[in-house]
């Protein structure tokens, strides 16, 4: 079997193997003009009828070396020269750098991306393809492990993730040159990779030729350590999904809970990845939470009920029942009602609460559905005043029949009412007495009797 035969051969059974293409998908190529982006677009080429697949070439000039236009040129002589459509766009990467503040290295990533993502919109049954060899794969987990990185870090990069796939990263850099001369098939060399201002480039250049002194087989034992934590992770995370979905209480925009008895259970090391979890949730990443935010995130188990540990914008509070995580979001006080007065037959929004009146008659009452309603006699009321708000200091209601009163704080203590939640019940009040607290009980007050005639009705609905 011929090299170009085999290597062929070796491109079909990673696809294969992990899935990454389907009939009929629509696959835009990262061209850069480089080897390895090359090597991908004329393997792609050879199984383009096999998988009834078009290939799109993407090329993004960054406008950062003089020599880019030769880049480009060799994309569009490539797409002309295999009939493939090609699409080229013209973006600063390192003027983007400076204006997000961050590295020309990532800004192009970014930028890249933003481009790829855009054209994918256009194509029904659309990836992404990229460029990454076994050697882009070591240095990775190198750059990982010399970064602290855990089990999670140490997988790098996968061949598939989401629309991105990445089909030629079972291949050394060395077999990728070779396959390419032998073939006579054209790139061009970024001579920026051979510089060393780049942290990826140093451990190219420098740190892997050193340590291949000691062990030859460096690289491939680095993507086997990749290929190990990728197995183990696998394993970890159907413990981890069983156990969130066992302790995840409530999970709204911003907002996610935790059972504080079952989360207290657990072991720490995961609490911490339970921890991490609820992060990646909130966020969609935990690139700015590093192992010692999530430790101290953990301390929060030794602090006192109503306690709050705060990163950024992210709030972790331990509650009576629940472990809260929240994202704080600007208040708009303009927008935050104080109180609103309602009429009879009134239909009035308070904040995230619609609230319904109307009188109704004894007969009606009977046959009514309660759920979300309240009722209240005003049989001796001749002035009605109805307000809604929330809780000032000093607010008490009639706990119990006989006339028996109880400071709403206290109540509100015994009741386990989070503190973070007891600002944000609405309240309603008729003629300035507190007969409502939202979702939690009435008071003895204005109480319905068979002799009741005129009922005030009352719908909550929280939007």
């Amino acid at each position: 079997m011929c090299t170009k035969t085999k290597i062929i051969s070796s491109f079909k059974n990673t696809v294969e193997k992990h899935r990454l293409i389907e009939e009929n998908d629509t696959i835009i190529v990262g061209a850069s003009g480089g080897p390895d982006s090359q090597f991908l677009i004329y393997l792609l080429n050879e199984l383009k009828d096999f998988y009834k697949i078009d290939i799109i070439l993407a090329h993004l000039n960054h406008m950062h070396r003089q020599d880019a236009i030769d880049d480009e040129n060799l994309v569009i002589e490539t797409g002309k020269k295999l009939s493939l459509k090609t699409y080229v766009s013209h973006k600063s990467m390192d003027d983007y750098a400076k204006e997000k503040k961050i590295s020309s290295e990532n800004a192009g990533r970014i930028l890249r991306y933003e481009f790829f993502n855009s054209l994918k919109k256009n194509y029904k049954n659309a990836k992404i393809a990229v460029a990454h060899n076994m050697d882009d794969q070591a240095e990775t987990v190198l750059m990982r492990i010399i970064r602290g990185s855990g089990l999670d870090g140490l997988k790098a990069m996968d061949y598939k993730n989401g629309h991105i796939i990445r089909p030629i990263m079972d291949f050394k850099k060395s077999q990728i040159l070779k396959f390419l001369d032998y073939n006579k098939i054209d790139y061009h060399i970024d001579y920026t990779n051979l510089q060393r201002d780049y942290t990826r480039n140093k451990i190219r250049l420098d740190i892997i030729p050193q340590i291949e002194k000691i062990n030859p087989n460096f690289k491939k034992s680095l993507v086997n350590l990749s290929e190990v934590s990728k197995s183990d992770y696998e394993i970890l995370k159907d413990i981890e999904d069983d156990i969130f979905e066992k302790i995840l209480v409530k999970k709204v925009k911003n907002k996610l809970s935790f059972d504080k008895i079952r989360f207290e259970n657990l072991s720490d090391p995961l609490k911490m990845r339970l921890i991490r979890r609820a992060i990646f949730v909130l966020y969609g990443n935990i690139k700015d939470f590093s192992k010692i935010n999530i430790e101290e995130l953990l301390k929060i188990t030794d602090l006192d009920t109503g306690k709050k540990i705060i990163k950024n914008n992210l709030i972790l509070q331990k509650n009576y029942k629940t472990y809260d995580f929240f994202i704080k979001e600007k208040e708009n006080k303009e927008k935050n009602q104080k109180e609103i007065y309602l009429t009879i037959n009134d239909d009035k929004i308070f904040n995230s609460f619609k609230f319904k009146t109307s009188i109704i008659s004894y007969e009606i009452y009977k046959k009514i559905e309660k759920g979300k309603r309240e009722f209240f006699a005003l049989d001796d009321l001749d002035d009605i005043s109805i307000k809604v708000r929330y809780r000032i200091n000093g607010d008490y209601f009639t706990y119990l029949k006989g006339g028996k009163r109880k400071k709403l704080k206290n109540y509100f203590i015994d009741e386990k009412v989070d503190k973070n939640l007891r600002d944000k019940i609405p309240l309603l009040f008729i003629n300035d007495k507190l007969c409502l607290i939202v979702g939690k009980r009435r008071s003895e007050d204005f109480k319905v009797s068979e002799k009741s005639k005129k009922i005030l009705m009352v719908s909550v609905e929280e939007l």
